[in-house]
């Protein structure tokens, strides 16, 4: 029905959500992404609309859906082009590069409900969370859940924050901080086990807002704002430390591909590969007993 060329536009348009990121995945210019997405639109007679999410066509069609599918098991079998995405906190697993054969996405979402909608629509091949405790709900569903880790969920502030220095430190201790935290209801699960008694006090202000508005620095409470991170997350970086402070809560960094999929080679080989970095991870020297456990 229509070129590769052309629903790879239209369907990176989509995931990417600008024709500049597009052009520099394919290797052309933004011109032609956006001529080879419109013919791809008048084929099928839609087009495209801009929802709270991202990108998204104006309806259901079903000879898209099975020209995705089949375009989906081409780039399998080809082993080239296949689609990555993950998670900020997982996004350090990809910080190498995609492995071989992959693009990787932005590498900065927040939630789980946008990701798995591309990965449904075949849009999106695979990608990471570091939030794999939120998934209970696919056990058994149209999608695979691949454990490669566990790993504490934990506050960071930046370098000099007083905090730092004082020793072992109490959820008390916190209570009265800033905090920056996606928005309330995304992680429902991780939420109830944090608790709320000790996060009431002084409500966290959305990832969002403040990924919309001015830069980090610009605002006078920055030098006292906490920052969620996990222990595989803040390794290998000095722009957040994390507190001497125990949540109680282990996150699971965790791969999710459709089931129809975990039989395909290409599937398996990214398995391995991040399984292979997620060990490389673990062993490297100053990581402290637990920070990263691994998962097979």
């Amino acid at each position: 029905m229509v070129l590769i060329e052309e629903l790879d536009a239209l369907d990176l348009l989509i995931w990417l959500g600008r024709g500049t990121a597009v052009a520099q995945r394919l290797g052309c210019d933004q011109s032609t992404i956006s001529r080879r997405s419109r013919q791809c639109q008048q084929v099928f007679n839609l087009r495209l609309r801009r929802q709270q999410a991202g990108w998204d066509v104006s309806r259901i069609d079903p000879l898209l859906e099975l020209e995705r599918e089949v375009h989906q098991l081409y780039r399998l079998r080809q082993g080239r082009q296949l689609r990555l995405d993950a998670s900020l906190l997982a996004a350090p697993l990809l910080r190498s590069g995609p492995p071989q054969g992959w693009i990787a996405g932005d590498l900065d979402r927040l939630g789980w409900r946008r990701p798995l909608q591309l990965l449904q629509e075949r849009i999106l091949d695979a990608w990471v969370t570091a939030m794999g405790q939120e998934l209970r709900q696919l056990e058994g569903g149209a999608f695979c859940t691949i454990p490669l880790a566990r790993t504490p969920l934990q506050l960071a502030g930046r370098p000099g924050h007083p905090l730092l220095h004082q020793g072992r430190l109490q959820l008390n201790d916190v209570r009265h901080l800033p905090r920056l935290a996606p928005r309330q209801g995304r992680y429902p699960r991780t939420e109830s086990l944090l608790g709320d008694a000790w996060r009431r006090e002084t409500p966290a202000q959305p990832m969002e807002e403040r990924q919309c508005g001015d830069a980090p620095g610009q605002h006078p409470g920055d030098a006292l704002t906490l920052h969620y991170g996990t222990a595989f997350s803040l390794m290998n970086q000095a722009a957040l430390l994390p507190l001497p402070l125990e949540l109680g809560v282990c996150t699971e960094l965790t791969l999710v591909v459709r089931r129809d999929l975990i039989e395909q080679p290409a599937i398996a080989l990214l398995i391995a590969e991040l399984q292979r970095r997620v060990a490389a991870a673990a062993r490297a020297p100053g990581v402290a007993d637990g920070a990263l456990v691994c998962v097979h």
